[in-house]
């Protein structure tokens, strides 16, 4: 079954409702109520890519620019991981 838009996948594992579901590690983490077996070996794994910028318009750029630096920084890869993402 493909879970409702909306609906994780991994509360319709926690429910009972499904045996066995597939989500966004970062998405599956927070949930309680269910245990990650593990991540998908890579031939069949899917990665999404995260990207991010600034409107030419925004009226704070430099600021947008510090944050973007920062999320792209070692300094964040411990929080990225810890979230179930993979700094690259």
């Amino acid at each position: 079954m493909q879970a409702p838009p909306g609906v994780p996948a991994g509360s319709l594992v926690a429910r009972g409702d499904v045996e066995l579901g597939f989500q966004q590690l970062g998405e599956l983490r927070s949930l309680s109520g269910i245990t990650v077996l593990g991540t998908l070996p890579e031939p069949v794994a899917c990665i999404t890519t995260i990207s991010a910028g600034r409107c030419a318009t925004g009226t704070q750029p430099d600021a947008v620019r510090d944050l973007l630096r920062f999320f792209t920084s070692p300094a964040a890869d411990a929080t990225k991981r810890r979230h179930g993402m993979s700094p690259l």
